[in-house]
């Protein structure tokens, strides 16, 4: 299987799936400091339009608590107001129809962004994904404690949010439609 790991730096994610066998091109705009025989690292950046030109297609994209930094200029990346908007629509170009993107992101009843991070609601989240996208699965977590996380239901994430917001949790698995 084909896998594109996107913010792949500090993730041991892309060295993982090699070892399983996958062929995975792990993506960031800083260094990958890990190799394998089955890892192919890219410095790139997702939001530009050019990303990707000449790459086959993947079966897979991983963005695990990636998404909500793009294009905001933490990291050293330019700055992107849209920069998920710009990212979602490179993974969609960049996966095979019928193919899964598996995405981790800061989840609250309502959206905030400061120079870190954005967290999302399902507001933002419908309007990332309401085209050439199906939903397959979702799952949320919420903190009880810095190390204790539990599996939450969609009202338990709106309940929490007023406590613990930038720790709330989403997990998603979408289908590229076409």
């Amino acid at each position: 299987m084909r896998i594109l790991d996107i913010g792949s730096s500090s993730s041991y994610v892309p060295l993982q799936l090699a070892r399983q066998g996958h062929q995975v091109v792990a993506v960031d705009i800083r260094p990958y400091p890990l190799r394998h025989r089955n890892l192919t690292y890219i410095s790139g950046d997702v939001t530009d339009a050019s990303f990707g030109e000449g790459l086959s297609p993947f079966d897979v994209v991983t963005c695990i608590s990636t998404l909500e930094h793009i294009g905001l200029g933490y990291y050293g990346e330019k700055m992107a107001r849209q920069g998920d908007e710009m990212a979602v629509a490179t993974l969609h170009r960049l996966l095979k129809p019928g193919g899964s993107l598996l995405l981790t992101l800061p989840f609250a009843g309502k959206f905030s962004q400061d120079d870190f991070q954005r967290v999302y609601d399902f507001e933002n989240i419908n309007r990332l994904f309401s085209v050439g996208w199906r939903l397959k699965e979702e799952r949320f977590h919420i903190p009880r404690s810095r190390k204790n996380w539990v599996i939450a239901n969609k009202q338990q994430v709106l309940q929490c949010y007023a406590v613990y917001p930038e720790s709330n949790n989403a997990c998603f698995w979408f289908e590229k439609l076409r």
